[in-house]
């Protein structure tokens, strides 16, 4: 385009000298601005053009008239979605099935359907800068949404297989830690997405600007990696003595993993209401999510009928998620390092790649949701009602009495030793979490 000296290329010279020569591709809220002043409410197509092709590659691309129908396809694939996961939530919320982190899929959703939505609006006048910088944020944030409440649900298996190392709070300080610094990497995503596109940077400036855009991709890719990593380590090391000894509290009234079961209505709160005439060892049990193959004690209630439930294809959900959350994060990544200016994007800019990506994959991942029935798979038990918790039983002694018997509950301790080594081990622990 600058290989020859055009009336266009002289309007943008003029336009750049006047602005204290800032470097190409940042500012184009003002230039947009400054071309409306100059020209009338319609910017010459030609001048559209020339601007284009200096703004810096995105992942996806600029959309044009031929953007439309995907993205509407996908606006109503994610409106569905949406309500599924509502209609779930909703249903298990009526029969005191309380999972929250469905209602986290349902903004997820919503911002996809706004990303989208935007997308359609830009495509048919690509100078509306404002809509097209919040209709990428729109379509990058939603996926590092995913991965954290992906993360959460590793950290439920992890819990599962090592009640006693995931209920310490140096496990949770860690964890708290993590999703505090990936909070501050998706502020920077926010700033630096459209900071270079409202304001115009020197050279050097937004030199500098690239090199940190680059960093948070890469911690994006890293962070997308956390889920499998943390079901790694659970897998690696295998449970303890002590977490082999500590009593668990699972939900046992769940039954199945079926797309089409739903737990009976008000399951939790019966089985809460049995724990007033237990020990306070067992009110005060780690809470963990439903399996039939566990390597520790659990503190059953009435029955302990629950079907066969397994988490191979628990750790299935996780895994395919998280690796198709990586493809996406890869593929921004891998554009932002090109580093290219739109009339020289490479094919990973190309639009098909990005409806991929953050569609057609994120799709298929909110179907595992659905039809996995992660609200039951990943559902832990509510904490027990405060009256329940607060009722104040006899400890029992090290030493059994000799005209003492043991009761039904204190059996199912083992021994008296036993009780004591679990209360010791309670004391190691914090269990008040909420996650």
């Amino acid at each position: 385009m600058e290989s020859e000296y055009t009336a266009i290329h002289g309007l943008m010279q003029l336009l750049k000298a006047q602005n204290n020569s800032p470097a190409d591709g940042t500012g184009i809220m003002v230039l947009v601005d400054q071309a409306h002043n100059l020209l009338g409410r319609n910017i010459p197509p030609v001048l559209t053009e020339y601007t284009l092709g200096l703004q810096p590659a995105l992942f996806g691309g600029y959309p044009d008239k031929s953007d439309i129908v995907p993205s509407a396809i996908f606006v109503a694939s994610f409106l569905i979605l949406m309500f599924g996961h509502l209609f779930i939530f909703f249903k298990n919320y009526s029969r005191g099935h309380y999972f929250y982190i469905s209602l986290s899929w349902v903004v997820y959703c919503m911002m996809r359907i706004v990303g989208f939505a935007l997308r359609i609006v830009w495509a048919k006048d690509i100078t509306n800068t404002r809509i097209g910088i919040t209709s990428e944020i729109f379509l990058i944030l939603p996926s590092e949404v995913i991965v954290s409440f992906n993360l959460i649900l590793a950290q439920r298996i992890f819990t599962w297989r090592h009640p006693v190392g995931g209920s310490r709070k140096l496990f949770w300080g860690v964890m708290i830690q993590l999703y505090v610094v990936v909070v501050l990497v998706i502020v920077m995503t926010i700033i630096f997405q459209s900071f270079p596109s409202i304001y115009l940077l020197s050279p050097s400036m937004y030199v500098k600007y690239q090199k940190v855009v680059q960093a948070s991709s890469i911690l994006i890719i890293l962070y997308s990696l956390t889920a499998i990593a943390l079901l790694a380590l659970a897998y690696f090391f295998k449970p303890t003595k002590k977490d082999e000894n500590l009593y668990t509290y699972q939900p046992w009234w769940i039954e199945s993993f079926s797309p089409f079961y739903f737990v009976k209505k008000g399951a939790a709160n019966e089985a809460a209401a049995t724990f007033m005439k237990r020990t306070r060892n067992h009110r005060h049990a780690i809470r963990v999510i439903a399996a039939t193959h566990h390597h520790h004690n659990m503190v059953e209630g009435l029955s302990n009928d629950r079907g066969g439930l397994s988490h191979n294809y628990s750790l299935a959900i996780i895994l395919v998620t998280t690796l198709f959350i990586f493809i996406g994060s890869v593929g921004r990544a891998v554009a932002l390092f090109e580093n290219k200016y739109k009339k020289d994007q490479g094919a990973i800019c190309h639009p098909v790649v990005m409806y991929i990506c953050w569609g057609l994959l994120e799709v298929i991942i909110n179907l595992l949701y659905l039809i996995g029935r992660v609200d039951l798979r990943f559902y832990r038990p509510d904490r027990l009602p405060l009256d329940v918790r607060s009722i104040i039983t006899a400890e029992q002694s090290l030493y059994q009495s000799e005209t003492g018997t043991m009761s039904e509950y204190d059996v199912d301790s083992g021994s008296n030793s036993q009780e004591y080594k679990q209360e010791k081990v309670h004391k190691e622990t914090d269990s008040e979490f909420v996650f």
